[in-house]
């Protein structure tokens, strides 16, 4: 990733994808600076998170909270938590241990970033690919894991695409999507 600012994108990202709070457009400001700054992505991921900041400017901040609960909390097709995307029951929390024993071996302070949220959580899972530097590692973990579940996420989103969490979504699926096959 050179310079670690790619490793900085996933934790602009991630901070967009936090239960929103006053800084909120704040955070979408320096996100897209730091992708603007960026050329290896497609122009899409930009134009969604342009499109995002663009929603945030018609929505009162409460509004937006109650959207997020909604959509992320109270909906199970569009949670952050990815293995739900792509396991069920048992194999759904094994794959929870083995992120959390990943996590551990990598010195990742994950109870600090996670704030009560599960391993597989999406910010928390960005989190992680930006403190990484294990590189083979953050290529496979990305590859069998985080892309087939975002991919999932993506979908259920294309068939609400009025949500305006649908473009971050959007632009985080590009942006993986860029680096799993960059790296292959």
């Amino acid at each position: 990733m050179g310079t670690g600012t790619g490793k900085n994108l996933y934790a602009h990202l991630a901070g967009l994808l936090e239960y929103p709070r006053e800084d909120i457009k704040i955070k979408a400001e320096e996100c897209i600076k730091a992708f603007s700054a960026e050329t290896k992505y497609p122009p899409e991921v930009l134009g969604e998170l342009k499109k995002f900041q663009k929603d945030l400017e018609h929505i009162p901040l409460d509004e937006l909270q109650g959207v997020y609960s909604y959509t992320f909390e109270l909906t199970s097709d569009f949670t952050l938590d990815l293995g739900y995307h792509i396991y069920d029951g048992f194999k759904r929390s094994n794959s929870l241990a083995s992120i959390k024993a990943m996590y551990r071996e990598q010195h990742f302070p994950f109870e600090e970033y996670a704030k009560g949220e599960l391993p597989d959580n999406l910010p928390v899972v960005l989190m992680f690919l930006g403190f990484l530097d294990d590189e083979a590692l953050r290529k496979n973990f990305r590859e069998t894991f985080v892309i087939l579940a975002v991919e999932k996420l993506t979908r259920n989103f294309e068939k609400n695409h009025k949500n305006i969490y649908s473009h971050l979504i959007s632009a985080i699926y590009r942006v993986l999507d860029k680096d799993v096959k960059e790296v292959k």
